[in-house]
């Protein structure tokens, strides 16, 4: 179950602790609206407030659709997509989603590490 409101912000800064390829880490609801998030102190956006907006939205709308295929496929662990210039993962838990912004090089293990830490993370508070 996920912490309540005046914990979102400290959960997203814990899961910038957990690596530092971490550039972004953040909750947003299933309709994309961000409900916390944090950015590492020395990294500049890569989005402006609007794109921001309709890419947690279109992240939103695909994970929440994933739902559909559990029957079918099973749960889906995490999304990993990859970008010329950062990765983004990001995953389904309880009635929220996590959003995670990497510096290209991140190995994949240590995304499953991320996910796992990350989800355990949300699980304690």
């Amino acid at each position: 179950m996920m912490a309540n409101n005046s914990n979102y912000k400290e959960i997203c800064n814990k899961i910038l602790m957990l690596s530092p390829k971490i550039r972004y880490a953040g909750i947003i609801n299933r309709f994309g609206k961000t409900i916390a998030g944090s950015m590492r102190s020395d990294v500049r956006p890569l989005f402006k407030p609007e794109e921001a907006r309709d890419e947690f939205f279109l992240t939103a709308v695909k994970e929440s659709m994933r739902e559909r295929f559990y029957n079918s496929l099973g749960k889906c662990s995490f999304t990993l997509t990859v970008h010329e210039k950062v990765d983004l993962i990001s995953f389904l838990h309880d009635k929220y989603i996590v959003y995670i912004s990497v510096d290209k090089g991140l190995a994949y293990d240590d995304v499953g590490r991320i996910v796992k830490e990350a989800n355990m993370l949300l699980a304690s508070d």
